[in-house]
Protein backbone atom coordinates (compact mmCIF):
# COMPACT_ATOMS: atom_id res chain seq x y z
CA UNK A 1 0.00 0.00 0.00
CA UNK A 2 1.47 3.47 -1.02
CA UNK A 3 1.82 6.15 1.75
CA UNK A 4 -1.42 8.63 1.82
CA UNK A 5 -0.77 11.92 0.96
CA UNK A 6 0.62 14.49 3.35
CA UNK A 7 -0.32 17.96 4.80
CA UNK A 8 0.62 20.51 2.95
CA UNK A 9 2.50 22.38 5.87
CA UNK A 10 4.90 19.65 5.67
CA UNK A 11 5.76 19.80 2.38
CA UNK A 12 6.36 23.53 2.78
CA UNK A 13 8.57 22.90 5.76
CA UNK A 14 11.16 20.17 3.70
CA UNK A 15 10.52 22.49 0.89
CA UNK A 16 11.74 25.56 2.98
CA UNK A 17 14.77 23.24 4.60
CA UNK A 18 15.72 21.71 1.19
CA UNK A 19 15.91 24.88 -0.64
CA UNK A 20 17.05 27.09 1.73
CA UNK A 21 18.42 25.30 5.09
CA UNK A 22 22.24 25.34 6.33
CA UNK A 23 24.72 23.88 5.05
CA UNK A 24 22.84 21.90 2.36
CA UNK A 25 20.09 23.77 1.13
CA UNK A 26 21.21 27.38 0.79
CA UNK A 27 22.75 27.86 -2.63
CA UNK A 28 24.32 31.43 -1.14
CA UNK A 29 26.08 29.53 1.71
CA UNK A 30 26.78 26.83 -0.80
CA UNK A 31 28.58 29.27 -3.45
CA UNK A 32 29.91 31.57 -1.06
CA UNK A 33 32.28 28.79 0.19
CA UNK A 34 32.76 27.83 -3.31
CA UNK A 35 33.69 30.75 -4.25
CA UNK A 36 36.28 31.30 -0.82
CA UNK A 37 37.88 27.66 -2.42
CA UNK A 38 38.30 27.90 -5.81
CA UNK A 39 40.12 31.69 -4.66
CA UNK A 40 42.05 29.87 -3.11
CA UNK A 41 43.21 27.10 -6.05
CA UNK A 42 43.34 30.13 -8.39
CA UNK A 43 45.71 31.57 -5.65
CA UNK A 44 47.90 28.48 -5.96
CA UNK A 45 47.72 28.39 -9.73
CA UNK A 46 48.61 31.90 -9.30
CA UNK A 47 52.06 30.39 -8.39
CA UNK A 48 53.16 29.73 -11.83
CA UNK A 49 50.81 31.36 -13.88
CA UNK A 50 50.47 35.60 -14.83
CA UNK A 51 47.25 34.92 -15.90
CA UNK A 52 46.01 33.36 -12.75
CA UNK A 53 47.68 36.15 -10.61
CA UNK A 54 45.78 38.95 -12.68
CA UNK A 55 42.86 37.24 -12.43
CA UNK A 56 42.73 36.65 -8.42
CA UNK A 57 43.59 40.17 -8.47
CA UNK A 58 40.42 41.36 -10.29
CA UNK A 59 38.66 39.57 -8.15
CA UNK A 60 40.15 41.16 -4.86
CA UNK A 61 37.91 44.56 -5.31
CA UNK A 62 34.68 43.09 -7.00
CA UNK A 63 31.85 42.15 -4.58
CA UNK A 64 30.34 38.44 -3.83
CA UNK A 65 28.35 38.91 -6.67
CA UNK A 66 31.09 39.35 -9.20
CA UNK A 67 32.63 36.57 -8.19
CA UNK A 68 29.63 34.12 -7.93
CA UNK A 69 29.47 34.76 -11.65
CA UNK A 70 32.83 34.21 -12.24
CA UNK A 71 32.84 30.73 -10.63
CA UNK A 72 29.60 29.65 -11.52
CA UNK A 73 31.01 29.52 -15.22
CA UNK A 74 31.53 25.25 -16.08
CA UNK A 75 34.50 26.45 -17.73
CA UNK A 76 35.88 28.77 -15.67
CA UNK A 77 35.93 25.76 -12.46
CA UNK A 78 37.25 23.20 -14.76
CA UNK A 79 40.43 25.19 -15.94
CA UNK A 80 41.38 26.07 -12.33
CA UNK A 81 40.69 22.91 -11.21
CA UNK A 82 43.17 21.24 -14.16
CA UNK A 83 45.22 23.72 -13.53
CA UNK A 84 45.69 22.85 -9.99
CA UNK A 85 46.15 19.02 -11.20
CA UNK A 86 49.00 19.96 -13.42
CA UNK A 87 51.11 21.83 -10.05
CA UNK A 88 50.41 18.91 -7.03
CA UNK A 89 49.65 16.14 -9.47
CA UNK A 90 51.86 16.89 -12.27
CA UNK A 91 48.81 16.10 -14.45
CA UNK A 92 49.16 17.24 -18.09
CA UNK A 93 45.25 18.49 -17.58
CA UNK A 94 45.95 21.83 -19.68
CA UNK A 95 48.85 23.16 -21.36
CA UNK A 96 50.20 26.59 -20.07
CA UNK A 97 49.28 28.74 -22.94
CA UNK A 98 45.42 27.49 -22.84
CA UNK A 99 44.99 27.80 -19.09
CA UNK A 100 46.81 31.29 -19.66
CA UNK A 101 44.53 32.33 -22.25
CA UNK A 102 41.34 31.73 -20.34
CA UNK A 103 42.26 33.15 -17.40
CA UNK A 104 43.22 35.91 -18.96
CA UNK A 105 39.97 36.26 -20.71
CA UNK A 106 38.10 35.40 -17.56
CA UNK A 107 39.65 38.74 -15.71
CA UNK A 108 39.06 40.75 -18.97
CA UNK A 109 35.45 40.07 -19.81
CA UNK A 110 33.66 38.39 -17.17
CA UNK A 111 35.15 40.29 -14.14
CA UNK A 112 34.73 43.62 -16.28
CA UNK A 113 31.05 42.33 -17.51
CA UNK A 114 29.65 40.35 -14.62
CA UNK A 115 29.00 37.67 -17.26
CA UNK A 116 30.07 34.44 -17.38
CA UNK A 117 33.21 33.93 -19.90
CA UNK A 118 31.55 31.53 -22.01
CA UNK A 119 28.34 34.44 -22.35
CA UNK A 120 31.17 36.03 -23.93
CA UNK A 121 32.87 33.65 -26.42
CA UNK A 122 30.52 30.90 -27.51
CA UNK A 123 27.37 31.00 -29.20
CA UNK A 124 24.94 30.24 -25.93
CA UNK A 125 21.04 31.11 -25.73
CA UNK A 126 19.55 31.72 -21.97
CA UNK A 127 16.26 30.34 -21.38
CA UNK A 128 13.83 30.72 -18.04
CA UNK A 129 13.46 34.21 -16.53
CA UNK A 130 16.32 36.36 -16.36
CA UNK A 131 15.97 37.81 -12.54
CA UNK A 132 18.05 34.98 -11.01
CA UNK A 133 21.04 33.51 -12.60
CA UNK A 134 20.78 32.85 -16.32
CA UNK A 135 20.41 29.51 -17.70
CA UNK A 136 21.92 28.79 -20.62
CA UNK A 137 21.60 26.33 -23.53
CA UNK A 138 24.92 25.62 -26.01
CA UNK A 139 24.42 26.04 -29.33
CA UNK A 140 27.66 26.80 -30.84
CA UNK A 141 28.54 23.75 -33.43
CA UNK A 142 31.82 25.59 -34.69
CA UNK A 143 33.21 27.34 -31.35
CA UNK A 144 35.71 30.37 -33.08
CA UNK A 145 37.24 31.03 -29.59
CA UNK A 146 39.89 28.94 -26.97
CA UNK A 147 37.12 29.11 -24.54
CA UNK A 148 34.81 27.95 -26.50
CA UNK A 149 36.60 24.73 -28.21
CA UNK A 150 37.77 23.90 -24.58
CA UNK A 151 34.37 23.63 -23.33
CA UNK A 152 33.45 21.22 -26.20
CA UNK A 153 36.49 19.13 -25.81
CA UNK A 154 35.83 19.03 -22.39
CA UNK A 155 32.49 17.50 -22.93
CA UNK A 156 33.84 15.27 -25.13
CA UNK A 157 36.45 13.82 -23.39
CA UNK A 158 34.82 13.14 -20.61
CA UNK A 159 31.80 11.53 -22.94
CA UNK A 160 33.20 8.94 -25.51
CA UNK A 161 30.88 8.56 -28.16
CA UNK A 162 29.20 11.70 -27.29
CA UNK A 163 28.17 13.81 -30.49
CA UNK A 164 26.81 17.53 -29.73
CA UNK A 165 23.90 18.96 -31.55
CA UNK A 166 22.52 22.02 -31.71
CA UNK A 167 19.18 22.26 -30.41
CA UNK A 168 16.22 23.55 -32.05
CA UNK A 169 14.46 26.90 -31.49
CA UNK A 170 11.58 24.50 -30.31
CA UNK A 171 14.30 22.25 -27.96
CA UNK A 172 14.90 25.74 -26.24
CA UNK A 173 11.61 26.93 -26.09
CA UNK A 174 10.41 23.57 -24.19
CA UNK A 175 13.58 24.23 -21.89
CA UNK A 176 12.14 27.77 -21.56
CA UNK A 177 8.92 26.28 -20.06
CA UNK A 178 10.27 23.89 -17.88
CA UNK A 179 12.23 26.07 -16.12
CA UNK A 180 9.20 28.89 -15.74
CA UNK A 181 6.74 25.82 -14.80
CA UNK A 182 9.30 24.13 -12.18
CA UNK A 183 9.56 27.80 -10.69
CA UNK A 184 5.72 28.26 -10.59
CA UNK A 185 5.24 24.41 -8.75
CA UNK A 186 8.46 24.86 -6.29
CA UNK A 187 9.50 28.58 -7.22
CA UNK A 188 12.46 28.71 -4.36
CA UNK A 189 13.14 24.75 -4.61
CA UNK A 190 14.26 25.22 -8.34
CA UNK A 191 16.10 28.46 -7.81
CA UNK A 192 18.12 26.79 -4.90
CA UNK A 193 18.97 23.55 -7.25
CA UNK A 194 19.29 25.20 -10.84
CA UNK A 195 21.62 27.66 -9.53
CA UNK A 196 24.23 24.76 -9.47
CA UNK A 197 23.41 24.46 -13.15
CA UNK A 198 24.98 26.76 -15.50
CA UNK A 199 24.55 24.97 -18.55
CA UNK A 200 22.47 22.16 -20.71
CA UNK A 201 24.27 20.43 -23.85
CA UNK A 202 22.21 18.36 -26.11
CA UNK A 203 23.21 15.53 -28.09
CA UNK A 204 23.23 11.43 -28.21
CA UNK A 205 25.84 8.85 -28.03
CA UNK A 206 26.68 7.38 -31.69
CA UNK A 207 26.21 4.00 -32.40
CA UNK A 208 22.62 3.73 -30.19
CA UNK A 209 23.63 1.36 -27.68
CA UNK A 210 23.99 3.71 -24.93
CA UNK A 211 20.52 5.12 -24.51
CA UNK A 212 19.82 7.84 -21.93
CA UNK A 213 17.19 10.90 -21.24
CA UNK A 214 19.42 13.13 -19.32
CA UNK A 215 23.03 12.83 -17.22
CA UNK A 216 25.62 14.40 -15.23
CA UNK A 217 29.37 13.66 -14.53
CA UNK A 218 31.86 14.67 -12.46
CA UNK A 219 34.72 16.99 -13.50
CA UNK A 220 31.66 18.98 -15.45
CA UNK A 221 30.55 21.54 -12.69
CA UNK A 222 27.29 23.03 -13.67
CA UNK A 223 26.53 21.10 -17.03
CA UNK A 224 23.65 19.20 -17.65
CA UNK A 225 23.71 16.58 -20.84
CA UNK A 226 20.02 15.99 -22.37
CA UNK A 227 19.06 13.70 -25.29
CA UNK A 228 16.50 14.51 -27.36
CA UNK A 229 14.20 11.93 -26.33
CA UNK A 230 14.09 14.48 -22.86
CA UNK A 231 11.96 16.78 -24.96
CA UNK A 232 8.83 15.06 -24.18
CA UNK A 233 6.76 17.87 -22.71
CA UNK A 234 6.99 20.96 -20.61
CA UNK A 235 6.55 19.14 -16.91
CA UNK A 236 8.72 16.04 -17.89
CA UNK A 237 11.36 18.73 -18.49
CA UNK A 238 10.40 20.97 -15.55
CA UNK A 239 11.63 17.59 -13.17
CA UNK A 240 14.08 16.44 -15.41
CA UNK A 241 15.93 20.00 -14.67
CA UNK A 242 15.40 19.73 -11.36
CA UNK A 243 16.44 16.04 -11.14
CA UNK A 244 19.63 16.59 -12.77
CA UNK A 245 20.39 20.25 -10.66
CA UNK A 246 20.13 18.45 -7.66
CA UNK A 247 22.97 15.89 -8.88
CA UNK A 248 24.84 19.62 -9.67
CA UNK A 249 23.96 20.10 -6.35
CA UNK A 250 25.15 17.17 -4.73
CA UNK A 251 28.43 17.33 -6.20
CA UNK A 252 28.68 21.22 -5.06
CA UNK A 253 27.56 20.01 -1.55
CA UNK A 254 30.35 17.35 -1.43
CA UNK A 255 33.28 19.99 -2.50
CA UNK A 256 32.19 22.39 -0.19
CA UNK A 257 31.48 19.56 3.08
CA UNK A 258 33.41 16.76 1.75
CA UNK A 259 30.82 14.05 2.98
CA UNK A 260 32.91 11.19 1.95
CA UNK A 261 36.25 9.81 4.38
CA UNK A 262 39.86 10.47 2.44
CA UNK A 263 40.17 7.97 -0.25
CA UNK A 264 36.42 6.96 -0.45
CA UNK A 265 36.06 6.15 -4.62
CA UNK A 266 33.09 5.21 -6.04
CA UNK A 267 34.58 1.62 -8.22
CA UNK A 268 35.52 0.69 -4.62
CA UNK A 269 32.52 1.40 -3.09
CA UNK A 270 30.07 -1.29 -0.94
CA UNK A 271 27.29 -1.61 -3.42
CA UNK A 272 23.25 -1.52 -2.72
CA UNK A 273 20.61 -2.45 -5.38
CA UNK A 274 17.20 -0.91 -4.70
CA UNK A 275 14.27 -2.97 -4.84
CA UNK A 276 12.95 -1.05 -7.76
CA UNK A 277 16.08 -2.44 -9.60
CA UNK A 278 16.34 -5.73 -8.56
CA UNK A 279 14.79 -7.36 -11.40
CA UNK A 280 16.19 -5.20 -13.81
CA UNK A 281 19.72 -5.78 -14.76
CA UNK A 282 22.24 -3.31 -15.60
CA UNK A 283 20.29 -0.91 -13.13
CA UNK A 284 21.03 -1.40 -9.31
CA UNK A 285 24.57 -2.20 -8.08
CA UNK A 286 25.58 1.39 -6.78
CA UNK A 287 27.95 3.20 -5.25
CA UNK A 288 27.19 4.65 -1.94
CA UNK A 289 27.77 8.40 -3.30
CA UNK A 290 25.28 7.03 -5.73
CA UNK A 291 22.86 6.14 -2.74
CA UNK A 292 23.15 9.23 -1.61
CA UNK A 293 22.24 11.63 -4.55
CA UNK A 294 19.75 9.23 -5.10
CA UNK A 295 17.98 9.90 -1.45
CA UNK A 296 18.41 13.48 -1.84
CA UNK A 297 17.16 13.93 -5.39
CA UNK A 298 14.10 11.74 -4.49
CA UNK A 299 13.11 13.37 -1.51
CA UNK A 300 13.26 16.76 -3.67
CA UNK A 301 11.36 15.18 -6.02
CA UNK A 302 8.69 13.82 -3.47
CA UNK A 303 7.82 17.61 -2.73
CA UNK A 304 7.69 18.79 -6.23
CA UNK A 305 5.60 15.83 -7.43
CA UNK A 306 2.79 16.68 -4.34
CA UNK A 307 2.84 20.16 -5.16
CA UNK A 308 2.07 19.47 -8.68
CA UNK A 309 -0.84 16.93 -7.30
CA UNK A 310 1.40 13.84 -8.86
CA UNK A 311 0.54 10.41 -7.44
CA UNK A 312 4.54 9.70 -7.84
CA UNK A 313 4.99 11.93 -5.28
CA UNK A 314 4.57 9.02 -2.68
CA UNK A 315 6.54 6.51 -5.34
CA UNK A 316 9.77 9.30 -4.34
CA UNK A 317 9.18 9.56 -0.87
CA UNK A 318 8.95 5.72 -0.31
CA UNK A 319 12.02 5.40 -2.02
CA UNK A 320 13.91 8.28 -0.45
CA UNK A 321 13.06 6.41 2.84
CA UNK A 322 14.29 2.85 1.38
CA UNK A 323 18.47 4.97 0.69
CA UNK A 324 18.22 6.02 3.88
CA UNK A 325 17.25 2.98 5.43
CA UNK A 326 19.53 0.93 3.48
CA UNK A 327 22.52 3.80 3.79
CA UNK A 328 22.88 3.62 7.78
CA UNK A 329 25.09 0.03 7.75
CA UNK A 330 27.47 2.39 5.51
CA UNK A 331 27.84 5.25 7.71
CA UNK A 332 31.92 4.52 8.68
CA UNK A 333 32.20 5.88 4.86
CA UNK A 334 31.03 9.05 5.76
CA UNK A 335 32.81 11.92 6.93
CA UNK A 336 31.16 14.04 10.42
CA UNK A 337 29.33 16.28 7.60
CA UNK A 338 27.89 13.09 5.99
CA UNK A 339 26.11 11.73 8.76
CA UNK A 340 24.82 15.11 9.17
CA UNK A 341 23.58 15.06 5.53
CA UNK A 342 21.98 11.99 6.13
CA UNK A 343 21.00 12.67 9.18
CA UNK A 344 18.90 15.89 7.49
CA UNK A 345 17.02 13.73 5.29
CA UNK A 346 16.09 11.36 7.41
CA UNK A 347 14.62 14.26 9.35
CA UNK A 348 12.82 15.58 6.40
CA UNK A 349 11.35 12.35 5.52
CA UNK A 350 9.69 11.86 9.42
CA UNK A 351 8.57 15.42 9.34
CA UNK A 352 6.83 13.94 5.69
CA UNK A 353 5.42 11.25 7.18
CA UNK A 354 4.17 13.08 10.47
CA UNK A 355 0.19 13.12 9.27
Amino acid sequence: MLPTPIGMTNVSAVESRLANGVPFGSYQHISSNLSAIYAELLALVATRSSAAAKLLQELEHVDHGCREVVFRDSLVRRTIEDGVCGIVQGADAIDSTTLDKLLLATAEKSVTTRRPLLNETADIIPFGPQDHFSWHAWTDDHPATPAGRRFQQEVLKRLPGFRIEVPSADQIGMLDEGARLGLRIVPDLVRSAMSHAFMVVVGEFTGGEHHFKALTTPGLPGVIILSPNAFSGAFDMAETLLHESLHLKFLDIDYVSPLFTPGFRSAGSPRVTPVWHQDRPGYGNWPIDRVLTSMHVYLTLAVFLENAGSERAAQCRTRSAWLFENVQCHLGLLTPAGREFVASIGEMLAVLSDR
